[in-house]
């Protein structure tokens, strides 16, 4: 007897139900309520495909396992969910080094659940439960996302290898007052750049900024050709499709996950892994929407070796 033959799959069907609500509630909450995740969820929020949020895509998914389902297309939804489970193993390696989102990882379950029960409902009679490589690797993964505690000194990657920073800066290009210690600090060579994102343009706007700071441009000076090219406003499809960009992007999502685990507004500031604080941060979720007219830099934040020994309170001591 043929496991692929056409017949309606009940269980397939129920998960696919599920699935489906559970991704439209996201898409309206992120309408009705502005927001469809928890704080840790934010890290991804603001990722797109051509505009188009995941949940979009996740909804579409469960539709076509419902739709396939109904007709017992076994063929179809076993090619389509093994596709999806692999986007999902990628999704848990990156929470892996990031940071866990408990949504994500709900939609992640109903995917693997959705991959089962298709390979289940078609086994032969007598025929074991179905083992696959893929459920596997989707299962030690998140066994050990559940089970980490992502490190909390876990370190950012930088625009440009800095041997031995005194100063690690996190800033987004969106950020009126990242710009402005960018702009005092552009040939301190003792400072580590990291790039966050705050805003769904960001992204392209760093990736540009990449390409300026290996051609030899200071940060600040990629930022103003960045601001001045508008890189957002040309992308195509194709440039999702390209490696760097799925690199760059991890890379920012790390970097995101260490300031929202760390503070809540950006610029954030360490000076020799002591948290600073900058008198005006902005909000994480703000800084593209809020202007600061105050042009004050705190220098005394990120300023050389020999001034940076003690604190306020406690001058160094002579001779130490």
């Amino acid at each position: 007897m043929n496991p692929l033959r056409h017949k309606f799959l009940p269980i397939s069907f129920a998960v696919s139900v599920i699935g489906l609500c559970f991704s439209v509630y996201n898409i309206l909450s992120s309408f009705l309520f502005e927001e469809s995740c928890t704080a840790a969820c934010g890290l991804f929020a603001n990722f797109t495909v051509m505009g188009v949020s995941l949940w979009w895509f996740s909804a579409i998914f469960f539709t076509l396992v419902l739709i396939l389902s109904l007709f017992g297309l076994a063929y179809i939804l076993r090619i389509i969910t093994a596709v999806a489970l692999t986007a999902d193993i990628v999704l848990l390696f990156i929470m892996l080094n990031t940071t866990l989102c408990v949504l994500c990882i709900c939609a992640g379950i109903l995917i693997a659940c959705s991959y089962y029960v298709v390979r289940y409902e078609n086994r032969r009679p007598l025929d074991p439960y179905p083992k696959t490589f893929l459920l596997g690797l989707w299962a030690v993964l998140f066994v050990l996302l559940l089970g980490s505690v992502i490190n909390a000194n876990q370190r950012g990657i930088s625009f440009a290898k800095v041997e031995n920073p005194g100063t690690n800066i996190f800033f987004s290009p969106s950020c009126p007052a990242c710009k402005k210690i960018l702009l005092a600090e552009q040939n301190n060579k003792n400072i580590a750049w990291y790039p966050v994102e705050d805003s769904e343009y960001d992204i392209w706007r760093i990736l540009f900024m990449q390409e300026r700071i290996n051609a030899g441009d200071t940060v600040y000076q990629a930022l103003l050709k960045a601001e001045e090219k508008k890189p957002e406003e040309h992308v195509e499809l194709t440039d999702m499709l390209r490696l760097k960009y799925f690199v760059m992007q991890y890379k920012v999502w790390k970097n995101t996950a260490i300031v929202k685990r760390r503070t809540s507004a950006i610029p954030y500031i360490e000076v020799f892994g002591t948290p600073k604080e900058y008198t005006n941060s902005i909000g994480l979720e703000q800084s593209a929407v809020v202007q600061n007219n105050d042009t004050h830099i705190v220098n005394s934040l990120i300023g050389q070796e020999n001034e940076l020994c003690g604190d306020d309170t406690k001058p160094c001591e002579e001779g130490k």
